[in-house]
């Protein structure tokens, strides 16, 4: 089954995730997964339920949806006692809202081993507080346990995605990987650790290969058999650009040659409408 993330469309964000929605689905966009770049409002489980009933939609939730009140980045690896707990509180509220609006799909993201601003996400981290590695996986196997039997009371089934680390951080970190779960070696410590379903975003992995100097398709090729859910979008390597996906992509081919076709995918390309659903006409061909 393919999803089409809800920050796949290019709108000015933050935006309401009703309108949002409203625009995939007018489109013929009928699963739809919800992630972060929209902004809170009041009405926002009206919507859900409304538009998933007008429109017969399946609805999957990433990471940092529903849009806190007080907008912060989510690290369930936090030393940080106001940021662990605000991360461990969202998504209870998470978890709530989605046994409420029928949704059974939860997914989040590894852990960062530094305190990571609103205005920094997707660009250079300043790395002003690290934590330590030891410290950081304790937490964050912690939280993620008390995450994962929150879900199973509920009925949701809850995925673990691979982190991105750019050439542009690691050079900033003086060569440190500050974030859990990139490649396949640290996310076979983390299994040593915790037992998850990995949600592996080939996006994500292909700019931690180029950063690392590893081989991206042994990489997919070794991660493979611990896979069962795909985010997928193209980029050059050098950053997470979510570019549209093309058929002579690396990414695509390697997606191809070794996935089951049976496996749900998110498309997290962006762009308008136009460039979602060529993307997504491209997926659903890929997987026939």
């Amino acid at each position: 089954m393919l999803y089409v993330s809800s920050s796949c469309l290019n709108e000015v964000k933050p935006c309401r995730i009703g309108n949002v929605i409203k625009k995939l689905a007018e489109s013929g966009i009928r699963h739809i997964e919800l992630s972060g770049g929209t902004e809170y409002y009041e009405t926002i489980e009206q919507d859900l339920q409304e538009l998933g009933r007008r429109y017969g939609l399946t609805y999957a939730c990433h990471a940092y949806f529903p849009p806190p009140r007080d907008p912060f980045v989510v690290n369930l690896a936090s030393c940080n006692e106001e940021i662990y707990r605000r991360s461990t509180d969202h998504y209870r509220s998470c978890i709530s809202l989605l046994k409420r609006i029928g949704c059974r799909t939860l997914s989040v993201h590894a852990g960062f081993l530094t305190e990571v601003g609103t205005e920094e996400i997707g660009k250079r981290l300043r790395g002003a507080v690290v934590y330590g590695e030891e410290e950081a996986c304790e937490r964050f196997c912690s939280a993620y346990r008390q995450i994962d039997s929150l879900c199973e009371k509920a009925g949701i089934t809850l995925y673990l995605e691979n982190n991105v680390l750019s050439e542009e951080n690691y050079r900033a970190f003086g060569g440190r990987n500050l974030f859990m779960m990139t490649d396949y070696e640290s996310i076979m410590r983390m299994k040593e650790h915790l037992t998850f379903r990995l949600l592996l975003d080939l996006g994500h992995l292909h700019v931690s290969c180029h950063t690392l100097g590893l081989d991206y398709r042994e990489e997919c090729r070794k991660l493979k058999e611990h896979v069962e859910w795909l985010h997928i979008s193209d980029n050059d390597g050098k950053r997470d650009a979510h570019r549209p996906l093309r058929e002579e992509s690396g990414i695509v081919k390697v997606w191809k040659e070794l996935y089951d076709r049976e496996m749900p995918v998110t498309l997290e390309t962006v762009g308008d409408i136009k460039e979602i659903l060529q993307s997504a006409a491209l997926a659903e061909w890929r997987r026939l």
